[in-house]
């Protein structure tokens, strides 16, 4: 993964922001197990940017910012020449709230997050991203489906904490 920093990027937190979305993700775990989940980012407009709209990491996307009431477009990742990086990155950031991005290089990463305006994300519905390490407190037995859980849960505390 790209070691990215923006404002809204894990690498951007400091150990305090990262117990609150911690615990952010524990509240929202609490609300869907009680009288349900609220909808923090209904009338929110997504753009999932990949080339692979069916895989596991994009599917992860879609499910943790739905639940929460957000509508998540699908973008085809259709690489602009370099000249038209800047003019899709507006036209993205005018028709989104927020990007997030999968598979895409750092260099048109970067330039998307300099020239949208919006938060882009770099690949936070994939298990393997630096938001989950360490998600699940090691036991002696992992349990997949408390992980999973996990992360999903932790997906959604970072759209709240940034898009709510």
């Amino acid at each position: 993964m790209p070691t990215l920093a923006l404002p809204w990027s894990i690498d951007a937190l400091t150990p305090g922001g990262l117990l609150a979305l911690a615990a952010g993700a524990d509240r929202l775990g609490r609300a869907a197990a009680g009288a349900g989940l609220p909808q923090p980012l209904r009338g929110k407009r997504l753009a999932l940017l990949t080339a692979d709209h069916d895989s596991p990491a994009a599917a992860a996307f879609i499910a943790a910012a739905t639940e929460l009431g957000a509508h998540v477009a699908r973008v085809r990742n259709d690489s602009p020449p370099e000249a038209g990086r800047r003019d899709r990155a507006a036209l993205l950031g005018q028709l989104y709230d927020a990007i997030e991005c999968q598979g895409l290089a750092e260099a048109e990463l970067r330039q998307l997050s300099r020239d949208a305006g919006v938060p882009v994300f770099d690949g936070i519905g994939s298990p393997a991203h630096r938001l989950y390490a360490g998600a699940v407190p090691m036991t002696a037995e992992p349990d997949a489906a408390q992980e999973t859980s996990r992360r999903h849960r932790l997906l959604q505390a970072l759209l709240c904490s940034v898009l709510a």
